[in-house]
This record gives structure tokens, C-alpha cells and sequence, in this order.
């Protein structure tokens, strides 16, 4: 085999799937082509109507995933539809799509799976906010706990959530959601109650009771914290509100993977039903 060949079919290997489907003339699997790129854009479509994208988008579809004209697209804005497109100019900078049809709809969900997580420094929160995406999380709420490391500074507040929602888009580009979950700016424990009416609250706690949550699809919020846990007053103050101590097994888990362990055992319960 020649060398430039063993490289392609290596490079393909480690892409991800949406840069696979890029590739010039596409890539086939079990005799059929992959389905096509998805793309969020934050705007309104119209059928058989043109979309100039932004750069930072247009830079995504041209050189990240290497896409050229006559190229197919799937696009959505986050209401639950995705739309049918295809590449008309090929430009980085200003790459110009043709809307065609609506050609999927995403029921609105009927119950909420809150995540309400510590709020995390750089990596290791877009993790979280990933790995939420993929597992079903509808709403996510960062905390400002007693013994929370990360801070963010008022000045850089908006910067950051265009950036936590980015990766919340990003993430449904990957797993398929039409609606990213709702991001609520970082809140304490002591006002995030009200949300939380008429809401299953579990908190996660080392040495409680093993986490099994609703058995089947209802309002339910997830509370984790920091590395260093709750303190005694959080602790108090969740358990006036009705939240039930639970825990995920004898391991300590760090505050990034307790997350996706307690997403996972409710939506298990559920049978993997949709929220």
C-alpha cells in the first residue's frame, strides 16, 4: 500500500465523524454515504433562501472540516429543527449556503433534567458542559459554592457564557441535539431554589444512599459540588429545600466525572427515554 494511502486511511481513523463526512467526495460506510455535517447558526431560516455565514463559521465549514462547494450541510438554531443546505461559495471568510426544507423536528422535551455543578476552571468545566450535552441534560446551572476554586470576574462574566455556550452548541453538532441545554449564569446554592419548585432534588453526597433517582421521566435536579464538597451550611441549607442526599458508590469521584456517573444512572432508570 502506498504510503499516502496508509496516511489517509490513518488521519480518517482519528477524525471526528462530522470531519470524516468532509472529506473530498465523502466517505462511505456499509456501502452508503455519511450523513451529512451539522452546523448551529444562530439565525432564523427560510426555505430556498441564501445564508451567508459568519467568519468564525465559515472558517469551521472550510477549513476545519475542509467542505467545498455543492457540499451537503444540516443546519439548526437550537428550536428544535434541522434544515437541509448546501454550499453555493466556498469562501472561509464568507462561505454562502442555499437553505432547502426543514427535514427534521425535535419534540420540546417533557420534563426537565436539571445539572447543578460547581463551577470548574477552563477544561475541565467545558468537559462538563460537553459530556452534559451528550447525556441529556435540558438545563445547567454553575454554582459560586463556599469552597468553589474557580471564580469568574463580572468583566469577563459575558465573555464566558458566549464561550460555555459555544461549547454546548459544539456538543450538539456531535451527538445530534436540536435544542442545547438552557445555561442560567453562575448563581449560590441559596438562590437557586426557586427554580426548583415542584422539582426531584438529589444532591450528591459521599456515604449517602445510592443514587437511583426518578424511575421514570420527571422534573429532576442534580447538585453537585466543588473537590472539596459543600459545607455544613450548603448541606443544611439543601436539605430545608427538600433535597434528598444521594450518593454514587464507595469511590470518590472527581467533580468532573461525578457528573456524567449521576446523568447517566437517572437517565438509565428512565430507560434512556428522552426528558
Amino acid at each position: 500500500m502506498p504510503p499516502a494511502t496508509r496516511w489517509r486511511r490513518a488521519r480518517s481513523a482519528l477524525l471526528h465523524p462530522q470531519s470524516r463526512a468532509a472529506e473530498p467526495g465523502g466517505s462511505r460506510q456499509s456501502g452508503r454515504l455519511v450523513a451529512a455535517p451539522r452546523l448551529f447558526v444562530d439565525v432564523e431560516f427560510a426555505e430556498q433562501e441564501p445564508l451567508t455565514l459568519n467568519a468564525e463559521r465559515s472558517h469551521y465549514l472550510c477549513r476545519v472540516l475542509r467542505l467545498r462547494a455543492d457540499a451537503a450541510v444540516s443546519v439548526f438554531n437550537g428550536d428544535g429543527s434541522a434544515w437541509s443546505a448546501r454550499i453555493e461559495q466556498a469562501d472561509s471568510r464568507s462561505c454562502r449556503l442555499m437553505i432547502y426544507s426543514r427535514q427534521l423536528a425535535e419534540a420540546a422535551p417533557l420534563c426537565r433534567l436539571h445539572l447543578a455543578q460547581a463551577l470548574l476552571k477552563r477544561e475541565r468545566q467545558d468537559y462538563v458542559l460537553q459530556k452534559a450535552t451528550e447525556l441529556g441534560a435540558t438545563d445547567i446551572w454553575l454554582l459560586q459554592t463556599e469552597r468553589t476554586e474557580a471564580r469568574v470576574r463580572p468583566d469577563r462574566m459575558a465573555s464566558r457564557l458566549e464561550h460555555w455556550r459555544g461549547v454546548l452548541q459544539s456538543a450538539c453538532e456531535q451527538c445530534g441535539r436540536l435544542r442545547p441545554p438552557a445555561l442560567h449564569v453562575p448563581t449560590t446554592l441559596e438562590e437557586l431554589w426557586p427554580g426548583f419548585e415542584d422539582v426531584s432534588c438529589y444532591i450528591l453526597q459521599p456515604g449517602a444512599p445510592i443514587l437511583t433517582g426518578p424511575a421514570a421521566p420527571a422534573d429532576t435536579a442534580l447538585i453537585i459540588g466543588p473537590e472539596g464538597g459543600f459545607s455544613e451550611l450548603e448541606l443544611r441549607i439543601a436539605a430545608a429545600h427538600g433535597a434528598i442526599a444521594a450518593g454514587i458508590g464507595e469511590l470518590v469521584l472527581r467533580a468532573d466525572t461525578a457528573p456524567q456517573a449521576a446523568l447517566t444512572i437517572v437517565r438509565h432508570g428512565w430507560r434512556w427515554a428522552a426528558p
